[in-house]
């Protein structure tokens, strides 16, 4: 089976649109509209004939790829981006050194170790996504298409790069899949649906839409024992405001630490190491609260009965803020603290002090946004 790299979103048509030219010959093949049953996409260098996933109508610049995901080819390809996965890090959602570890991985093009409860809270996801995905369409009814890699459409914006897990229906008027299988911190088989959308993934959902150019998102949460969907609706506003920090990250952390790195001036390199976090990066947490509790919980699913229902806005609020006293919100253990008082709250042992530590770090940083 081959897989499809989409480097290029030009356009997504819809049969109801003004159909584009028959074809239109450009660098690398032809442009052709087509539907799920008729017309395809061929290359001049190659002879693959790309389809179109079920329910999609596309018109892509597409590279065909044979690497099986995960694979060091596939990486290679997203090593040059920035993706929306990391977005949340780039921004300073989290405490610690992981801000400096993306500058890292995509400077020196390698990745600093993982911790155990990482690599296995990434193989529980691996595992379980296709699993999740026909979840996600029984309970819908909804096709799923899939879909590569992708860069936005405007070549000054081709830096940023998105993998998402589907696409849902035609452009215009169409989706895009989003799935996660929460780790439940070393317990998964335990694990319940969220009630509230977790606000660190705003950041990367919003980013797909904007890559993709389409209007919502929806945000699938699967465990063992149920799931939950939420919609999420693009917001321009909020693009704009994390943009401009991840922009700053990519083009004076990453770009010109990779150029002293090549011209050999390894001592400059370090002068480029980002903070742990951005000047605005509480005000782009803050945002994410507000738009994550206006998140619409589409439907709950547990043991196989499926309950569609909507939140009233306010409570899923009130929510988000308890999950944030709770200290709940972090899906990956943190790097380890340094201080005593900090190890032992690690151990438990003033554990009401850690469940304020994280909504007294957040406040800070909106106080250093505001000024």
């Amino acid at each position: 089976m081959t897989n499809v790299c989409i480097n290029r979103v030009s356009c997504i048509h819809h049969t109801a649109a003004n159909p584009l030219p028959k074809k239109k010959l450009c660098q690398s093949g032809m442009f052709r509209t087509f539907s799920t049953c008729a017309t395809q996409m061929i290359f001049r260098s190659s002879p693959l004939i790309i389809r179109p996933p079920s329910a999609l109508i596309l018109a892509s610049r597409l590279t065909p790829s044979d690497a099986p995901q995960r694979s060091e080819e596939w990486f290679a390809l997203r090593r040059d981006k920035l993706t929306t996965s990391t977005f949340s890090t780039a921004l300073g959602f989290w405490k610690g050194s992981r801000r400096y570890e993306l500058w890292h991985e995509k400077v020196f093009a390698s990745t600093l170790p993982f911790s155990e409860a990482s690599k296995s809270a990434m193989q529980w996801g691996v595992l379980n996504e296709a699993v999740a995905v026909d979840k996600y369409k029984s309970i819908t009814g909804r096709d799923v298409g899939s879909l590569g890699f992708a860069t936005h459409a405007e070549e000054r914006f081709d830096w940023m790069g998105a993998s998402p897990d589907g696409l849902l229906g035609c452009f215009p008027g169409g989706g895009i899949l989003e799935v996660k299988c929460p780790y439940n911190k070393g317990k998964p088989e335990m694990g319940l649906p969220w009630s509230t959308m977790p606000f660190y993934y705003m950041p990367q959902v919003q980013g797909q839409m904007e890559i993709m150019d389409r209007d919502w998102v929806d945000l699938y949460c699967w465990t063992p024992n149920g799931s939950t969907i939420f919609r999420v609706c693009r917001d321009r506003d909020y693009w704009r405001l994390i943009h401009g920090i991840l922009r700053e990250f990519w083009w004076e952390n990453v770009v010109p630490a990779r150029e002293a790195l090549l011209l050999g001036i390894e001592e400059e390199v370090g002068s480029y190491k980002p903070e742990s976090t951005h000047k605005q990066t509480g005000l782009a947490i803050s945002v994410s609260i507000k738009l994550a509790s206006d998140a619409k919980l589409l439907c709950r699913e547990i043991a196989g009965h499926i309950e569609f229902y909507r939140f009233s806005y306010a409570i899923l609020f009130l929510f988000m803020m308890h999950a944030m006293l709770l200290n709940q919100w972090d899906p990956e253990p943190l790097p380890p603290l340094s201080s005593e008082n900090d190890k032992k709250e690690k151990d438990g042992k003033k554990k009401s002090g850690k469940k304020k530590l994280s909504l007294k770090w957040m406040k800070d940083l909106c106080k250093k946004s505001q000024k």
